[in-house]
């Protein structure tokens, strides 16, 4: 037994052939690693370390860990780029396919020069080849070609030049222009244009019809009518709109159903939407089916709407239950859906007041949830929109407040020099005329919330509902505000409602004033017209509607009743008799008179006619004054409705 040497790597190791024995750890490592990596594998591998097993162990270990490194390393290396990859790749497959477009583009342009030279006078020719670079000079396209643009304006210039008359270049055109330029000279061709071409003609009509859209849409229609007469199923929903404006409700519905299906998803759309105009709610739900293939994602809500029209709730959610779209249209459609087929847990998810941007709309969402299952005002949307309506509510009571509590410390003020007012009423203070005046603010909108809730947002953005139900609305909301008020009016005697013989004599004060204010209307409508001023507002729309809708309901007489004497009576009782009665308690009479004037022209929120309601304000108090009876400022209130209510219903 000799002294143990060093194991050394030889051609064999315990009697193992060569081929089977691991090499020592460089070796391991077929891919040398970075010159700045360093591994201590060269290290003896049982320095300091025991004999026999004990120095096979230490091997064996430290072979295990030269492999991790050798694999470190490796994949190290994998991850950079491979030699010999260029960079610029991307780059040059761009300019590969560009330069092939170039190519193209030129190879085309050649073709149609080509052609040009051959056949000179040949319109369609030219007018394709400058089609082709108006394409292509287009910088809004994908394709756009700057070389383009230049020669897109001289071949245009050459069609004007060579073929100024051609239908077709006119056509081309009148492509080139938008808006009241487009519609003007589209106007100008119709009038010349009895000897076209059918198609060209057809073209010109519908063409000239998209230019009026929006301008005049009343022309707009009817050019879309004579189009699609001509066979173009382009404007079928145009027409159809245009027909429904003019009550012509059968024609509309039978032009529907002759045109073909529309190929186009916005085509198929419009045509749903322009069958919801009908009266027959059936017409949009065929429209809507027969247009299901034609019809993607955004158009769903179009069907949803004609589904629910027509009373089908099942259908409306059922085509929305893919579209994920969270605007305001169709977070609309399937809140409407869920209430119509009593899913009232889910109706509430579609509630959400903190939405700002669309809060009248969930404020409506709300109030029809509410009134249709109250057990749904414990969930939080739910209660969190109830805490701000209530909130609302009770700051709109107080607002009387801001003209009332000044008034009552400014009475103080004049009783401590001496000066004490007469009040036109003994009965009335300032508490009733908060009362008499928030009861103006709250009751009437509170009514409404109850009895048309969906009707409450699109009233409050501007939109109003249909007519009956806006008569009804305003019917209940005037009598329960005339109820609601009647207990603040005890204590004046019969002579301060009806007046007396004094009272009688002022007719024709009252008739004076009455010009006076058909003067100022005429004035302001003179004055405001030339100043290009809109004069309709919701206000005047609002008002035709609830004369038309009463009317409907039970004819004229009701709709003079409703509008003309009770809505009359209870503003005098609020204004003239509560507020004015309150104020000129505590302040001078001109200041007081002042003060329910402008209440009473701010409440009717109608800019145009604020001065006319002012003045008739100013007219009723001092009636008041000079007769100490409500009579006479009814009577003019009542003929200046009567006839206005006299005349829309005439005119319609």
């Amino acid at each position: 037994m000799g002294t143990p040497t060093r194991p050394t790597a030889g051609p064999a190791t315990h009697g193992k052939p060569a081929s089977t024995v691991a090499p020592t750890c460089p070796r391991d490592i077929r891919t040398p690693p970075p010159p700045t990596l360093h591994f201590p594998c060269a290290l003896s591998l049982n320095s300091g370390w025991g004999h026999g097993g004990r120095g096979m162990d230490t091997r064996v270990a430290w072979r295990a860990l030269c492999a991790a490194a050798a694999l470190f390393i490796g994949l190290a290396q994998a991850a950079e780029p491979s030699p010999g990859l260029p960079d610029d790749r991307a780059q040059r497959s761009i300019d590969q396919v560009e330069g092939a477009s170039d190519l193209a583009y030129r190879d085309a342009l050649a073709a149609f020069d080509t052609a040009a030279r051959r056949a000179p006078d040949d319109v369609d020719i030219a007018l394709a080849r400058c089609k082709f670079l108006q394409y292509f000079a287009d910088d809004e396209l994908g394709s756009f070609k700057p070389e383009a643009v230049e020669a897109s304006r001289a071949c245009a210039q050459q069609l004007h030049e060579h073929w100024p008359d051609a239908p077709k270049v006119q056509l081309f055109e009148l492509d080139q222009l938008w808006g009241a330029d487009a519609a003007e000279r589209g106007e100008a061709l119709i009038k010349s244009a009895d000897q076209w071409p059918a198609p060209l003609r057809r073209d010109l009509l519908s063409k000239t019809s998209v230019a009026q859209e929006g301008a005049d849409d009343a022309r707009a229609g009817e050019l879309a009518l004579m189009a699609v007469r001509q066979g173009d199923a382009s404007r079928v929903a145009a027409a159809v709109t245009y027909l429904s404006g003019q009550k012509h409700f059968k024609e509309a519905a039978d032009l529907l159903a002759k045109a073909e299906p529309a190929e186009l998803p916005w085509d198929a759309q419009q045509r749903i939407e322009a069958a919801l105009t009908l009266p027959d709610t059936k017409i949009a739900v065929v429209e809507a089916r027969r247009h299901t293939d034609a019809l993607p994602t955004f158009g769903a809500e179009a069907s949803a709407r004609a589904y629910l029209r027509a009373g089908d709730f099942a259908s409306a959610r059922r085509v929305l239950k893919d579209v994920r779209s969270t605007s305001e249209n169709i977070t609309a459609v399937k809140f409407d859906a869920a209430i119509g087929i009593g899913d009232f847990a889910g109706a509430a998810v579609y509630v959400d007041i903190t939405d700002t941007e669309n809060l009248f709309a969930n404020v409506g969402r709300f109030l029809t949830l509410a009134v249709a299952a109250p057990t749904t005002l414990v969930k939080p949307s739910m209660l969190l929109a109830l805490a701000i309506c209530l909130a609302y509510l009770a700051a709109m009571a107080l607002v009387p407040g801001l003209v009332l509590v000044p008034a009552h410390y400014r009475g103080l003020a004049r009783r401590l020099k001496g000066k004490v007012s007469e009040p036109l009423f003994p009965a009335i203070g300032i508490k009733r005329a908060w009362y008499g005046a928030a009861v103006a603010l709250i009751v009437p909108m509170a009514v409404v919330m109850l009895v048309q809730p969906e009707a409450m947002a699109g009233m409050a953005e501007g939109n109003l509902m249909a007519s009956d139900q806006m008569f009804r609305a305003f019917l209940f909301a005037e009598i329960a505000a005339l109820v609601c008020v009647a207990p603040a009016l005890i204590g004046m005697t019969r002579r301060q409602f009806l007046g007396d013989r004094t009272a009688l004599r002022t007719w024709w004060v009252v008739l004076l004033m009455w010009g006076a204010l058909i003067a100022i209307g005429w004035v302001l409508t003179f004055v405001q017209t030339r100043l290009g001023v809109n004069l309709e507002t919701t206000q005047t729309r609002m008002v035709a509607a609830m004369v038309e809708g009463g009317a409907q309901l039970g004819g004229p007489m009701l709709s003079l009743l409703i509008l003309a004497l009770v809505g009359p009576v209870f503003e005098e009782f609020v204004f003239r008799g509560l507020l004015l009665g309150g104020l000129s308690r505590h302040i001078s009479f001109g200041w007081a008179n002042t003060l329910q004037a402008l209440g009473f022209a701010a409440m009717h929120d109608d800019p145009p006619r604020f001065l006319y309601y002012f003045a008739m304000g100013l007219f009723g108090g001092w009636l008041v004054k000079r007769t100490g009876s409500l009579a006479p400022t009814i009577a003019l209130h009542v003929l200046n409705n009567a006839v206005a209510v006299g005349v829309l219903l005439w005119v319609g």
